[in-house]
Order: structure tokens, then sequence, then C-alpha cells
């Protein structure tokens, strides 16, 4: 007995392989029109933020005329001050130092109760293990050591001031690679010794231990 053979005609088979190919196709372009307009959509998600209209310097208290709103698309992962917060961020001391259209964020700013009168606010800017391993936060006290270039023949080191309050600590990148910007609060004379430290030498901030109230 002969088996029965059955044929699918040729055409019918070439068909069916175009068919799928046409489905495939239709798919892959739907795709992209959806992905393309996904990245259109975020694109054009725009947020009122605050930036800064112009220079303000550490310390400075910050005025009306010293910030705008503006509509911009923020990445994510980056931390920006609302256009809505304006009057609250009025009236605050710049903890860092502030450009035209730069992009105010949580530590951009500090308040200015910390800042009462007969004080100034100084940014120090150091390499991390001078800074008590870049672990310093808002509220916490130093004591700053000065310590002269080491190819002066006077070469010393001495206890500058042995009780600052910290006003905001951040990373930073500097020419030497990463380190941190520490605002300080200090009296004038305080401000001027450090200065003077750092331009005879170097400084570290070491943290004083936290007193339990």
């Amino acid at each position: 007995m002969q088996a029965v053979q059955t044929f699918v005609p040729r055409a019918g088979v070439r068909i069916r392989r175009v068919d799928m190919r046409v489905v495939v196709g239709v798919v892959l372009m739907v795709g992209a029109i959806a992905g393309t307009s996904g990245l259109i959509q975020k694109a054009q998600d725009r947020s009122p933020v605050l930036v800064a209209a112009k220079s303000v310097q550490p310390g400075e208290i910050i005025t009306s005329s010293d910030l705008r709103t503006a509509s911009m698309s923020v990445p994510a992962g980056v931390a920006y001050v609302a256009g809505s917060s304006l009057s609250g961020i009025v009236g605050q001391v710049a903890a860092e130092p502030l450009w035209p259209g730069k992009l105010i964020g949580p530590q951009s700013v500090a308040k200015s109760s910390t800042l009462p009168a007969g004080y100034v606010a100084m940014s120090v800017a150091l390499k991390p293990d001078r800074a008590a391993g870049g672990a310093l936060r808002p509220g916490d006290r130093v004591a700053v050591i000065a310590s002269t270039s080491p190819d002066r023949p006077e070469a010393k080191t001495t206890i500058l001031l042995t009780d600052v309050p910290v006003l905001s600590s951040r990373e930073a990148r500097t020419s030497e690679g990463s380190g941190v910007i520490v605002l300080l609060r200090l009296r004038l004379e305080e401000a001027r010794a450090i200065a003077e430290a750092q331009a005879a030498g170097s400084i570290d901030l070491v943290l004083l231990s936290r007193v339990q109230k």
C-alpha cells in the first residue's frame, strides 16, 4: 500500500512567510514609535525650579532679586528647589558660590538663623582626609588645626580654633580630585586667621565629640 502524501503549494508557504515578516515588522515599528514618543514626552516634562539671577558669595544673605524661577527638564537624581519655594529661600544665606543660571539645590543655602549678628560664614575647600574623612554635617562642631608648609624653616602645627560650628558640608571636585566644601560659622577675625593659615600651609578640621543632651 502506498502512503498518501499531502502536498502544500509552495506559493502558500511563501505567503505565510511573507505575512509573518509583515507582522514582525509592524510590531517593531509600533514599538519604535512608542519608545520615541516616550522619550519626546520625557524631554518635554519641565518643572518650575529656582535658579540664581546674579552672583552670590557664600555667607551672603539671599534676597528676592538674587533668584528667579525657570522652567527646565531636570535629569533624574538631581536635587533642586521648586520654584514655589522662593519665599522660603529668601533670607537664608548662600552655602556655596552662586552664579547666574545656576540651579539652586537643597545644599545651596543654609538657614540664616545659624548666622547671628557679629558672625560670618566662610567656605573652605579641603581633601576629605583633612575634613574628618568628609563625614561632617550641619550642626557638627570642629577644631581647626593649622600647619605651615614643611619647606619653611619655622614649620609648625598649632591649634588655631577650638570650637567652630559647621553650617554645611558637601562633596566637590577640585583640581586635585575629590574633596569637600565645608561652610563654617566664624567671627571675622577667625575667618582672617583661617585664610592666613591656608596661605601659609594647610588646615585640618577635627570633629569634636557630640555632647548628648
